[in-house]
């Protein structure tokens, strides 16, 4: 009786194992391109100081990020019902103190909107004065809530 060396079996198998794991890896990867699943959109960081008046409501943006308008939605609620103010999905305003890009807000600028003015299609009441709104700001292609205050009309 012979006994032989045969290496033979050892090369396929882990060939098959190498195109196999290169294959699973690259499905992974492609799969990840064609349904979008990259990195998330990082949210801005601002510091904004709100007010509001009988007249009107004034952010102004006291430090941080650039904030893009038409990306954001500004949410303003009756703090005592919970009742809906305001949704829009764009904010916009009037801009003011060295607002110059009429589509950016940024540190040392304030935009200011009168309630009888349109927020996207929708034209407030004034709330009366002394009463407290829920303002929320949410930069939506990130999902992430920028302001979050309540405030007290004065």
């Amino acid at each position: 009786m012979k006994f032989g060396k045969n290496d033979e079996a050892v090369s396929p198998v882990i060939g098959v194992i190498l195109m196999v794991a290169i294959t699973v890896i690259l499905a992974a990867v492609i799969a990840a391109f064609v349904f979008g699943m990259g990195p998330p959109t990082k949210a801005p960081q601002a510091q904004l100081k709100i007010t509001a008046t009988t007249a009107s409501l004034k952010i102004t943006h006291d430090g941080g990020d650039p904030l893009i308008l038409n990306d954001l939605k500004l949410t303003i609620k009756n703090a005592a019902n919970d009742a809906a103010i305001v949704t829009a999905i764009r904010m916009n305003g009037t801009a003011g103190s060295g607002f110059t890009n009429a589509g950016t807000l940024t540190a040392g600028n304030y935009i200011i909107n009168n309630w009888g003015n349109s927020w996207d299609g929708a034209i407030p009441g004034a709330p009366a004065a002394n009463s407290i709104l829920q303002v929320q700001i949410l930069d939506v292609p990130s999902g992430a809530l920028i302001a979050n205050t309540r405030v007290t009309v004065t």
